[in-house]
Parts: structure tokens; sequence; C-alpha cells
């Protein structure tokens, strides 16, 4: 946030003078009713022609410096936002898989879209207004001064009023908005689960039991919204009566002070205006002020996701002998899924782990892969008690970005021509590129919705491959491909040299099981030898 600091310092400026601008307009209305006035009287219009003369020129000047100052203030926005932004995705980025899972993705799809939208609205925006409504005041006040120093006193004591009405509200206004955050997110996990099901909700004809509960998670986030709205409504009410109120009295103060021949005609007009420079940003410093605290939960949820995460990292070395695990337990809450697991996997060679679902299989590689930090045990590269530090992950789910099949496949990394069609043909892309018009450069749509569920696979296993990582996970990794490509695949898969694969599945032949050096299977959290090396 440094260079955001130091980049307002010319808004600041701008400010400055734009506001000083503003209130000068004042002082030349005065002028202008005075000098008409003594033209009225000596019959002469030369003194009130350049007043005028100079009233335009200065009407022109002061709306450059609002046009300027505007238009600083929206780059100031969007700099500000799009830091904001930037630091929001690094700090999801640096985030372990584990809490990231913990907190659920509804929470943060929730601070990278209606939380941006508060804070610009509710926050950048109002403390630009607040610094507005601040400057305008202190220029106004110190005009008045210099005017009537009685009727300043009193429009700096009527200002008080509006300005603290804000701490009446203020812990109203903090948990009507955590109440609004709660429900969008909760709004936010109905909708994931109405879209990414709709396939299953119209299979079993369930669109009437999902219906209730979409509109029971709508129902309650408008009417927290509508709750703080009325809360705001009233924030506002209470400050417009006072401000306005606040406002005819010096008005008339100043009518009375100018039969008493205290001040001119046109000082009347001057203190109008000014009088409302002061009541008019002390009423706007009163909403801003009750809208700023009202964000502030969504500016505590933005910096605690946006700070840089400073949990323990697991150790990762190379594997230069074997991966083993030694007495290694984990468990979901109180579910226990691995128990006092150990076993050795040697560098270069290909494992099979079979086991029914919910056995423990999937939850093994997400340990190696280093999902989970928090568990019992020891896993240990060659000797050393760290993780593997080389290794890529083939899911059972694929997910694929918008993009092309080559960003797809090289994650945006920089890899030859030869190296990328490699690795396609390996996990037995070949004929599917070539049928494409666009060939690698062919756009996936959402999560690949123009492919096959196979095909899906056959570029996460490529995806896999061009890494070159040298330990690859693979969970249920062809489960969607048919026989003669799962066969083809899985040959060349135990074909690569330097590369220790384990492959978990449900169901292994027999005769595929005489590929690997050793076949595990995996059962209530136990991991058993099916067969030796």
């Amino acid at each position: 946030m440094k260079r955001l600091k130091w980049g307002y310092i010319p808004l600041f400026a701008l400010q400055l003078l734009t506001n000083a601008a503003t209130v000068g307009v004042a002082v030349l209305l005065s002028a202008l009713i005075d000098a008409a006035e003594a033209s009225i009287v000596s019959k002469n219009a030369g003194s009130l022609r350049d007043v005028l003369i100079v009233s335009v020129l200065y009407a022109v000047c002061t709306g450059l410096l609002i046009f300027l100052c505007r238009r600083c203030k929206a780059y100031f926005i969007r700099k500000s936002l799009l830091q904001m932004r930037n630091a929001l995705a690094k700090g999801t980025l640096e985030t372990s898989i584990a809490d990231y899972e913990n907190t659920g993705s509804a929470a943060y799809i929730t601070a990278f879209n209606q939380n941006f939208s508060i804070i610009e609205q509710k926050v950048l925006e109002n403390r630009l207004s607040l610094a507005d409504s601040l400057i305008s005041t202190v220029f106004a006040v110190a005009v008045l001064l210099w005017m009537n120093p009685v009727i300043a006193v009193i429009s700096i004591a009527a200002m008080a009023i509006p300005s603290l009405l804000p701490s009446l509200f203020a812990k109203a206004l903090g948990r009507a908005t955590g109440t609004v955050l709660e429900a969008t997110t909760a709004y936010n996990e109905k909708v994931s689960d109405l879209l990414n099901g709709f396939e299953v909700i119209k299979t079993y004809h369930a669109a009437g039991e999902m219906l209730p509960q979409f509109s029971s998670s709508a129902k309650s986030l408008e009417r927290g919204k509508e709750h703080l709205s009325s809360l705001m409504a009233k924030v506002n009410g209470l400050a417009t009566f006072a401000s306005i109120a606040v406002q005819f009295l010096v008005m008339g103060l100043a009518g009375f002070f100018a039969v008493q021949g205290y001040i001119t005609i046109g000082s009347i007009v001057a203190v109008t205006q000014l009088t409302g420079q002061v009541i008019s940003p002390a009423f706007e410093l009163s909403a801003k002020i009750s809208e700023l605290r009202s964000a502030k939960p969504v500016l505590e949820t933005l910096d605690a996701f946006s700070e840089p995460k400073v949990s323990e990292k697991s150790a990762a070395h190379p594997v230069k002998d074997r991966i083993s695990l030694r007495n290694v337990s984990f468990r979901y809450g109180d579910r226990v899924v691995l128990d006092n697991l150990s076993a050795d996997f040697e560098k270069g060679k290909k494992y099979a782990v079979i086991g029914k679902s919910g056995s423990g299989k999937s939850t093994l590689l997400k340990l190696l892969a280093g999902y989970y930090p928090q568990y019992d045990g020891k896993i240990c590269t060659d000797e050393d008690v760290a993780l593997p530090d080389d290794v890529a992950m083939i899911h059972q789910n694929t997910f694929l970005f918008r993009d092309s099949i080559r960003n797809n496949l090289t994650m945006w990394k920089p890899y030859s021509e030869r190296e990328i069609l490699e690795a396609a043909d390996k996990a037995g892309l070949t004929d599917l590129i070539a049928r494409l018009p666009q060939g690698l450069d062919t756009l996936v749509e959402e999560n690949g919705s123009n492919f096959s569920g196979g095909e899906c696979q056959r570029i996460a296993i490529a995806r896999a491959l061009l890494s070159g990582k040298n330990v690859l996970l693979m969970d249920e990794a062809t489960s969607a491909l048919d026989e003669q490509t799962a066969s083809a695949v899985e040959r060349g898969i135990l074909a690569l040299e330097n590369v220790t694969c384990i492959s978990v599945t449900h169901h292994l032949p027999p005769e595929a099981g005489k590929k690997y050096a050793a076949v595990f299977t995996m059962d209530a959290g136990q991991l058993h030898a099916a067969n030796g090396l």
C-alpha cells in the first residue's frame, strides 16, 4: 500500500485546491451582490462588470479543477481496487489446500465479488468523500471566522450534532453487515449446489425440493440487506433532520445580524453559502462514517484472506532412493482415515494401490503431495523426514481451465512444440488434436464441457506428463477411458524411466497387476502388500 499512499498526495493537493475554489464562490457571490448594490446607488456598472468577468474566469478554473479532481479520484480508486484484488489473489494462491477446504470456496467467491463492490462504494469512495467534506468544512469555517466569528462558532458547534450520530449505531451496523456477509456466503453455496448439481437435480426430479432451499437462503440474504438498509436510513434521517434544523438556525441568525447592520446583504448570501458548506459536509461525514464502520467486517475478511501466509511448510527433498511411510496416521475430524500405515516406494518403480471407495487411497496420495501437513508418523524422502519435492498428481475429477488446450497442458509455462506433442501422444491425445481444426489452440470451454470425460482425463494426464515430475500420483486417472485407451496410456506411463508412479484404483485385473513392481491393498486405513517386488 506504500505506492498507493504516495499516489494519494497529488489527489489530496487537487482536493485542497478544488474545495478552496468552491468556498471561494461564496466570497465572489458576496462581492458580486455588493458590487451590484453599489452600481445601483452610483448608477455606474463598471465595478460590477469587472467582478462579473473575474467570476466567469473563476467559474472556468473551478470547473477544470473539479474535472481533474474527479478524474484523479477515478484513477486512485481503480489502482486501489486492482492492488487489493491482486493481493487477495496472491493470498488465496498462497493458502494451503487444507486451509482452503476448511474455509470453503463460497467464502472466497464472496470475497472476490460482493466484498469488492462494498469496498468500492462504502470504503474508497467514502474515504475520498470524507476528505472532501473535512477540507471543505475547514475552508468554510476559516472564511466564516473572517466574515463573522460568532456565526462561525455557532456553525462549528452545530456541525458536531450530526457527526456524533454514527457512534450511536456503530455496533448495530457492524452486526448487520456481518449478518449480510454470512448470508451472502450461504447464498453462494446454495447457488453453487444448484448450478453444479443441475444435472443431478434434473435427473432425480428434485427441482421442487431444491427451490425452497434456494428461496430460504435468498430470503435470509435479502432480509439481512433490508435490515442493514433500515439502520442506514435511521442514521441518514436523523442526520438530515439535525443538519437542516441547524442550517435554518444559522441563516436566521445571519438575517438578525443583517438587520442590526453587522453584515451586508452580500454577506448574508455568502454566510448562507458557507453555512451550507459547513453543515452539509457534517451531514455527509455522519453518513459516510456510518457506512465506513458498517464495512469493517468486509475489510477484516479481505485482510485475513490477503495477508501473506506464515504457516510452516513441510520440508521437501528430491527423491534419490525411496519414499517411505513410517507409522503414518491421519484423521478427518474424529474419523480415522489412515491408521499406522507403513510402506516403501523405490525411485523409478511403479506401484498400484487398490481398495474400496472410502478406504483411504486418495488420502494417501494427498498426504504424499503435501495437501495436509497435519498427520502422525513420518513421511521420509530417502533418510530425511521430508516430502518428495517433484510431484504431479492426476485427479479422478479433472479440472480444465477456460483456455486453449495448449495452455491447459503447459499451465502457461514455456515448453517446446515437440515436448507438448510427445506428452499428448503418451496420453493418447494425438488423434483428438489432429481432428480439431485449431489443434492445440482449440479453446476449452467451461471445465471442458466441449470434450468428453475421457478426453478431459487424457488432457489432465498429458498435463502431468509434460510437467516432467519425477513422482507421479494417479487417483483413478484412467477411470473415464475406454479399456483400449486406458491400456495404452498405462503402458506409456509404466515405460517412463526414472519416474516413480503410485496409482490408486478400486479395481485392477490380475494380468494388469503383473506390470507393477508391487501392488498394495488398502482396507480401513491399513496398507498391505498384495505381491512382492
